[in-house]
C-alpha cells in the first residue's frame, strides 16, 4: 500500500479553502489502495517521510501554486501531484503566464500592468479602445483583490485593493459576457462547465465561489463551443508545460473566447469544479484522486 501525505494550508490567503479540499481528499481516498494523512505545510520536515511517500499537493495559493513546494520536492526527491516547479511558476504569475499564451497565438484579454510604485498612466493606448476593465494581482489565486470596474473613475481604489496582495498589479480588458472552464486530466480535456456567478455578484469572485447558494455550473449544450474550449484548453496547458491535471479557465465577449487562466492546484472538494467536470465526464470523486496519484508512480 502506497504512503501517501496530502499536504495542505502554510500561509497562503487561501488556507482555509486548502484545509477543505485536503479534508475532502482524506474522506474520500480509495484506502484499499493507499495510506494517506494530512499535513499542514508549516508542519512539513522532509527528514521525517519516507522516500516513497507520494505528496499529493493541495495548497492554494502561495507555497502550492507558486512553485515553492514542487521545488522543495523536486530536489529532495519525492514525488508529488501535478506540475513540476517550472510550469507552476509560469501559471502563477499571471503576466508571465499572458506573455505565453500572445507567444502561441492564444487569445487573452487585452491588459497593461502597474507595479506596486507605479501609478496609472490614463493617457496609455490601452484606454483609448477598452471602457471596462477587470483589475487584479499578477499573483495570487481565488478571485481575492480582484474587482471588475465599469469605468475609469473606479480605477485607482481597485488597483490599491489589488496591490495588498501583489508587487505587481494587471488591469485588464472586461470580457464580462460568460465564464467557462476546462479541466484536464492526463492529457484529455474533460467536458466543459459554464459558471453562472450568483446574480448578485458581478463576476465569479470570492464569495461567489465559496459562500454562494446561487451560483451554478451547468453543462454546455453547444457541441461546437464546447470543443473550441477543449482545444483552446489542451494547448494553453501544454504551452505553460503543465502536467497530470489542472484546469483553465475562459471569459467570452461578444464571439471573442480568451483563456483567463491556467490553474495547477485548483479547489478539489467534492463540489469543486474539477471533480464536478470529471463526474460530468464518467469519473467520480474517488477515481479522479486515484488517478492523479497513479500518475505520479
Amino acid at each position: 500500500m502506497k504512503n501517501v501525505i496530502v499536504l495542505f494550508g502554510g500561509d497562503s490567503d487561501e488556507k482555509e479553502i486548502s484545509r477543505l479540499s485536503a479534508d475532502s481528499i482524506i474522506k474520500n481516498i480509495d484506502t484499499t489502495k493507499f495510506n494517506a494523512q494530512l499535513l499542514d505545510l508549516n508542519n512539513l520536515n522532509l527528514k521525517e517521510v519516507d522516500k516513497e511517500t507520494v505528496f499529493f499537493i493541495a495548497i492554494h495559493g502561495l507555497g502550492g501554486e507558486d512553485g515553492q513546494i514542487q521545488d522543495l520536492l523536486s530536489k529532495n526527491g519525492y514525488k508529488f501531484t501535478g506540475s513540476d516547479y517550472e510550469s507552476t511558476k509560469k501559471c502563477w504569475n499571471k503576466v508571465l503566464s499572458k506573455e505565453i499564451l500572445i507567444k502561441n497565438n492564444i487569445n487573452t484579454p487585452r491588459f497593461i500592468t502597474i507595479d506596486k510604485n507605479e501609478n496609472i498612466n490614463f493617457k496609455d493606448e490601452f484606454f483609448s479602445n477598452v471602457t471596462e476593465y477587470f483589475v487584479k494581482p499578477a499573483k495570487n489565486g481565488s478571485s481575492l483583490g480582484v474587482s471588475r470596474v465599469p469605468n475609469l473613475s473606479g480605477l485607482k481604489s481597485a488597483v490599491n485593493d489589488a496591490k495588498k496582495f501583489s508587487d505587481q498589479v494587471i488591469i485588464e480588458e472586461c470580457y464580462g459576457d460568460a465564464e467557462y472552464t476546462v479541466a484536464i486530466l492526463n492529457g484529455v480535456a474533460l467536458e466543459p462547465l459554464e459558471i453562472l456567478p450568483d446574480p448578485k455578484r458581478s463576476f465569479y469572485d470570492y464569495k461567489a465561489k465559496y459562500f454562494s447558494g446561487e451560483t451554478r455550473k451547468v453543462e454546455i449544450i453547444d457541441k461546437k463551443l464546447a470543443k473550441e474550449l477543449k482545444t483552446m484548453a489542451i494547448k494553453a496547458f501544454y504551452t505553460h508545460d503543465c502536467n497530470t491535471w489542472g484546469r483553465v479557465d475562459f471569459v467570452a465577449k461578444d464571439q471573442l473566447i480568451g483563456v483567463l487562466e491556467i490553474n495547477t492546484v485548483p479547489g478539489f472538494t467534492e463540489k469543486s469544479l474539477v471533480p464536478l467536470a470529471a463526474k460530468k465526464s464518467g469519473i467520480n470523486y474517488q477515481q479522479l484522486i486515484t488517478e492523479i496519484i497513479e500518475d505520479v508512480l
